[in-house]
């Protein structure tokens, strides 16, 4: 027969999931231990006759075919008798834990990470279009609530979200899922919970607060997971661990709201499991000291390594003079962006903070003109580089600022700002591991590439600089696109490092000094570009921008679109972190192409033709801000340079696409803005037969601007080389030529003869002329059937009536007059003796 069991301590998540998996598995019977939460005890003594479900002691375990495990992956946590299965029994798992030493490997698994395993059965469920009544719904319901702490906790993903709304369909009773998610302590809980309290003692650990209690007594009681929660919540820790023991076991459990706190590395030491907030142990037949003693000597594992201020601080620091104008600062903050600025005195010394609301109330007042020194804070609040993330936060709080320098020897080497604080909050929960995108690399680069990177991170620690991949490599890093396109960004000068590399490693550099660039070749040659991070302004739209070192976080607030500004890291300790402030991440998820702000297009207009190169090469979609912002921006197309405008038509040529690019640039409104039309359906079907033939960009203006009377002057804008200027020409002399009768293929011939192929073929194409479409395929073949040898041993002296004689030879030809070598020579011996 078919069983299906979940863990001991049953909670509502592993009670709802046998249910699904019951309906999923209707032949099989469930198994109840007898070791449950009191909720679910409190839920059992009303519904159980409703579930129908039998008890350990019911089922022969011998006869067992197949084992459906819910909830857990490990045979220890079910409380079954393993030693009665059969060595031939089959099993089926569904669980949301991580996977650790003990979980049974073979058969069918069904493991995803999220909030609750009902979430995957009820998905299940729902994608088979199998009917769900409002009882089950309610069930499913408890078991994601709660294992999801009503979507507050960390584990929670948008599974759990959407399969709760599917469930609130079927009838799902919110009401029912209140009553019985949070039970009401009884008096002997709450007095087990009063003893805990009192007993425990808080730890601090580099910025995270640990309360640990620990109890004895002669009986079991449940619900130690209910009052260690109830402990976090009421000490503020950052996690609360309980070790009681009762009669002969010792339970221990944990509960944390850190992220910073992973209890799955204690809890596994000890032969228990859970999530990395939520865990649990049971040591049997052990004494109390013994296990406080091994937990006290293993809590260091589960907090992982403290994010300071170092890690994170904006470097270098913009920063002020005491004697810069009010007016002068303001005009900084338009540039960078920025809410408000550190001052510095000619020594060097931190002297104040002026923000951006002491700035307004000068310039309200007419006091532009006056100096920074008499509006600033002169008691900045400071901190060190080793503060962690926890200690920064508290003390943004305490002091109600939005700015924190950072000093080290009363040197000022950093700031940080809320913005910093919520981006590094943000981070700390990306949806790919530091593990996850390791992998990634190590599938997608080659292993020399791999192990250079490694080097280049150990290089720059050496050096106490942090280095990033960054650009499309990071993007296609998660498409899983294969790209070997090496860029680097360094905090700190790029063209030196590049320099240290190539001492170090060999190889050549060439630099470029204005834009503190440097392109580093191995000696394996393979081209890594090195960058000095950078921030920049514009200082009229379309215009280039004006480019200063900076940071990373701003070195990627000045890229084009979210996908394209994401950033990793790899130096040796922070090898393979992501940095995604832009929700790049969702983006490629959603499918989306994205500006970071709203003055992207305004700044650089070519950003709307990358926009659409983007999207057909990935098959995305632009944002509904994007598009509209882009047909807001597209009359600043016209202040673009021609030679940057062809560069992103080259481009987008390239990615081979043309047909569907010219419709979604005309969507947005391009050409009407470059050439004062929309391009018709045969002008779209004329330039891709152009550029089937030739891909240059320039030939999609002369295309969709030829048919206008003042074609001529409008293309020339586009013209940038010599070959471009002479196919004006010719085709404005072709024009003129199409007006005369040309019957055959030897006078089309007599007059085109002196044009390129290259000119006459767009000249087809654009007039559609058949006759012309002939003559060039002639032309292409035509082979010469005299030689100036063959004129000279027929006693034709040299000279300018060779090329005539030869010209007339090959309009013969292309009209069939003449047609072997027998015949020129006679034509030739006939008509120049």
């Amino acid at each position: 027969m078919d069983v299906i069991v979940s863990h001991v301590n049953l909670d509502f998540d592993g009670l709802g999931s046998m249910l699904a998996a019951k309906k999923l598995h209707p032949g099989a019977h469930v198994a109840l231990t007898d070791k449950q939460h009191p909720t679910v005890k409190s839920y059992l003594a009303i519904y159980r006759d409703e579930l129908g479900f039998s008890s350990y002691t019911e089922i022969n375990w011998q006869h067992v075919r197949t084992l459906i495990l819910v909830d857990v992956a490990s045979l220890k946590r079910t409380g079954i008798p393993i030693p009665d299965l059969s060595p031939h029994i089959q099993f089926i798992v569904y669980d949301h834990h991580a996977p650790k030493e003990g979980d049974i490997i073979t058969g069918e698994r069904h493991i995803e990470q999220v909030g609750a395993t009902v979430t995957l059965l009820t998905e299940q469920l729902h994608n088979r279009k199998m009917t769900i009544t409002p009882f089950e719904a309610t069930l499913f319901g408890l078991g994601i609530y709660t294992d999801t702490g009503n979507f507050t906790y960390p584990q929670t993903t948008e599974k759990d979200l959407f399969m709760a709304s599917v469930l609130k369909k079927h009838n799902m009773d919110i009401a029912l899922i209140d009553r019985f998610s949070e039970q009401p302590l009884s008096l002997e809980d709450r007095q087990l919970f009063q003893t805990l309290l009192t007993k425990g003692k808080e730890q601090y650990d580099t910025g995270v607060t640990l309360f640990l209690t620990t109890h004895e007594q002669p009986s079991y009681q449940s619900g130690l997971a209910t009052l260690t929660r109830r402990l976090l919540e009421s000490t503020d820790s950052d996690a609360a661990i309980s070790i009681v023991k009762m009669k002969d076991h010792v339970y221990i459990v944990a509960r944390a709201s850190s992220e910073r706190i992973d209890l799955r590395k204690l809890m596994t030491e000890l032969g228990g499991g859970g999530h990395a907030q939520a865990a649990s142990a049971t040591l049997k037949r052990k004494d109390l000291n013994e296990v406080i003693k091994t937990v006290q000597k293993s809590l260091a594992v589960i907090i992982k390594p403290a994010i300071t201020a170092a890690y994170f601080m904006a470097s270098p620091v913009k920063s002020v003079s005491p004697y810069d104008t009010i007016n002068e600062v303001l005009e900084q903050m338009y540039q960078y962006g920025h809410t408000g600025f550190p001052v510095v005195n000619d020594q060097g010394q931190l002297v104040g903070i002026i923000s951006r609301r002491d700035v307004d109330k000068a310039t309200h007042h007419r006091l532009g003109h006056a100096p920074v020194k008499g509006y600033m804070s002169t008691q900045p609040v400071t901190l060190p580089p080793d503060a962690s993330l926890e200690e920064i936060q508290s003390t943004m709080m305490k002091h109600n600022i939005g700015r924190i320098p950072i000093l080290s020897n009363d040197e000022m080497v950093g700031i940080i700002s809320r913005t910093d604080i919520i981006e590094q909050l943000h981070k700390q929960t990306s949806k790919l591991s530091k593990q996850t995108i390791i992998d990634m690399m190590r599938s997608q680069l080659s292993k020399d590439i791999y192990k250079l990177l490694i080097e280049i991170g150990t290089i720059a620690d050496s050096q106490g600089v942090k280095i990033y991949l960054i650009g499309g490599i990071v993007r296609d890093f998660i498409l899983n696109r294969a790209n070997e396109d090496i860029d680097l960004v360094i905090e700190g000068d790029g063209i030196a490092f590049a320099n240290l590399l190539s001492e170090r490693l060999g190889g050549q550099v060439k630099s470029h000094e204005k834009f503190g660039t440097a392109t580093w070749k191995t000696t394996e040659n393979v081209k890594i570009d090195i960058v000095t991070c950078r921030t920049e302004y514009y200082d009229a739209p379309a215009a280039l921008p004006n480019v200063r070192a900076s940071n990373i976080r701003e070195d990627l607030r000045r890229r084009d679109f979210t996908i394209n500004a994401m950033a990793l890291q790899i130096n040796k300790s922070h090898f393979g972190t992501l940095l995604d402030f832009f929700q790049g991440q969702d983006d490629i998820e959603q499918k989306n192409i994205r500006i970071l702000h709203t003055l992207s297009f305004i700044e650089d207009p070519t950003r709307i033709i990358r926009a659409v190169r983007f999207a057909l090469r990935f098959h995305y979609q632009l944002t509904e801000q994007t598009f509209t912002l882009a047909i807001d921006a597209v009359a600043m197309l016209k202040q673009v340079s021609a030679k940057r405008l062809l560069r992103e038509f080259e481009l987008l040529v390239k990615e081979g696409s043309i047909i569907e690019a010219i419709k979604m640039l005309d969507e947005i409104g391009v050409w009407t803005t470059l050439l004062g039309h929309s391009p018709t359906e045969e002008e779209i079907i004329k330039v891709n037969a152009i550029l089937n033939e030739i891909q240059d960009p320039f030939f999609l203006f002369l295309t969709f601007a030829y048919h206008q009377k003042d074609w001529k002057r409008k293309v020339k804008f586009f013209a940038l080389t010599a070959r471009q200027n002479q196919i004006i020409q010719q085709l404005e002399i072709l024009d003129e030529h199409q007006k005369e009768q040309l019957t055959t293929i030897g006078s089309i011939h007599q007059q085109f003869y002196n044009y390129t192929e290259e000119t006459i073929f767009i000249y087809t194409v654009l007039t559609k002329n058949e006759m012309l479409h002939t003559y060039l395929a002639k032309r292409k073949n035509v082979k010469a059937l005299l030689s100036g040898r063959d004129l000279i041993d027929r006693g034709i002296k040299p000279g300018p009536v060779f090329s005539n004689i030869l010209h007339q030879l090959t309009c013969l030809q292309l009209d069939d007059q003449i047609k072997t070598k027998g015949e020129a020579i006679t034509w030739l011996e006939t008509n120049f003796k």
